[in-house]
């Protein structure tokens, strides 16, 4: 019997033992559990306020790189992260933007195990890059003008490039017998100058698009509905998001119909912004227009059967929209020569400026230059 005692004893003893180290263990647990969850949670927010700053300061690349340095360390500020703790790096072309921080702090169980504290690092880089998808575009596209630069006022819908195939003339080239521009244009000291054989060379013209919803059991494509939803999209633009590549079908050359030039000039009274270099997203002067690979004839099928591929997107500025005429010696010919008094159809027209860098939000990203026609995305790279 005390032999049995004295082994029951010693078994005490050993249990004490291991539940002793179990403590150890579980504190070393404990240390790990929370301490890392805090370094964790210290790295989310972190890397949080560093996406946010990067890409607040890629928003004035390439063109402010001073700028985009301050407004980095702002948001990073605003964050919760301190200008003395955070490094701001912009690469030599002013394409991108790394925001880099990192943090010291104490832990708490791990001290435990010899650890007093733990170091945290975050960076983000945000890149700005050729917009390769645009959303909220009008539903009508252009072919790149033959002289396309952002200096200069360009001229939308003067019978442009792609109308000088359609109409053949000995006495004015590319224009219908008898033409005559609107009374707004002959007498404005900017245009006056430019006649009908010497064209003004910063002009062009628009072709209005079918979008794909979706096909038929045949394999037929079905489009989109026109008529209030047109009026809807060339007012707001279209709330899908197009990428280059994709496909656009022909719907009608350029009509200058009364309800899509009253939108137009609504676009411009809406919008008391008229200085283009303050332009944004947003603004209602600003549309964002498809680049197509060719400007089509004025006589191509509207049944949805010709097919235009995406190149690239712009964005243009409307200055101003003309489509009044002041008296009875104003009017312009329509395509069978007859006189219009309005100021719509042949006689309207509306100026304004492609804009250049101008920054789109994120989206996906090209860097190929020939799909490069001014707008922006701003992408996380790393």
């Amino acid at each position: 019997m005390k032999n049995l005692k004295k082994l029951v004893n010693d078994e005490s003893g050993q249990i004490l033992v291991v539940v002793v180290l179990l403590i150890v263990g579980l504190l070393g647990v404990a240390a790990l559990i929370i301490d890392v969850g805090g370094m964790t949670l210290t790295k989310t927010q972190l890397q949080s306020a560093v996406d946010a700053a990067a890409l607040a300061g890629a928003r004035e690349l390439p063109d402010n790189p001073t700028l985009a340095r301050s407004k980095a360390t702002s948001y990073a500020a605003a964050n919760g992260i301190s200008a003395d703790t955070v490094t701001i790096t912009i690469s030599p072309n002013n394409k991108s933007i790394t925001v880099a921080v990192s943090r010291t702090s104490s832990t708490f169980f791990a001290k435990i195990l010899g650890a007093s504290t733990s170091t945290v690092a975050a960076n983000a880089t945000a890149t700005v890059g050729v917009a390769a998808s645009v959303p909220w575009i009008v539903p009508f596209a252009i072919s790149e003008p033959a002289q396309f630069n952002y200096d200069n006022v360009y001229i939308l819908r003067m019978y442009g490039a792609g109308a000088f195939l359609d109409y053949p003339s000995t006495t004015n080239p590319g224009y219908p017998n008898k033409y005559k521009y609107s009374y707004s244009y002959t007498h404005d000291p900017d245009y006056s100058v430019y006649g009908l054989t010497n064209r003004y060379p910063y002009q062009f013209d628009y072709m209005n698009i079918y979008i794909v919803k979706s096909y038929d059991r045949y394999g037929n494509p079905i489009f989109n509905n026109y008529g209030p939803d047109y009026q809807e999209y060339l007012r707001n633009g279209y709330h899908e998001t197009f990428s280059i590549d994709q496909k656009m079908y022909y719907y009608a050359p350029s009509t200058g119909s009364q309800t899509a030039v009253d939108i137009f000039a609504s676009r411009v009274t809406r919008d008391p912004n008229t200085d283009y270099t303050q332009a944004k997203v947003g603004d209602t002067r600003v549309i964002l227009i498809p680049v197509v690979n060719q400007m089509l004839r004025r006589n191509t099928k509207t049944d949805g059967s010709v097919e235009l591929t995406i190149i690239g997107f712009v964005g243009f500025f409307i200055q101003d929209v003309h489509f009044n005429y002041r008296s009875s010696s104003d009017y312009c010919m329509d395509v069978n020569l007859n006189r219009i008094y309005t100021g719509y159809g042949t006689c309207y027209w509306f100026e304004g400026r492609f804009l250049e860098d101008l920054v789109v939000g994120t989206g996906a990203v090209t860097f190929d230059p020939d799909a490069d026609f001014g707008l922006r995305v701003i992408r996380l790279t790393e």
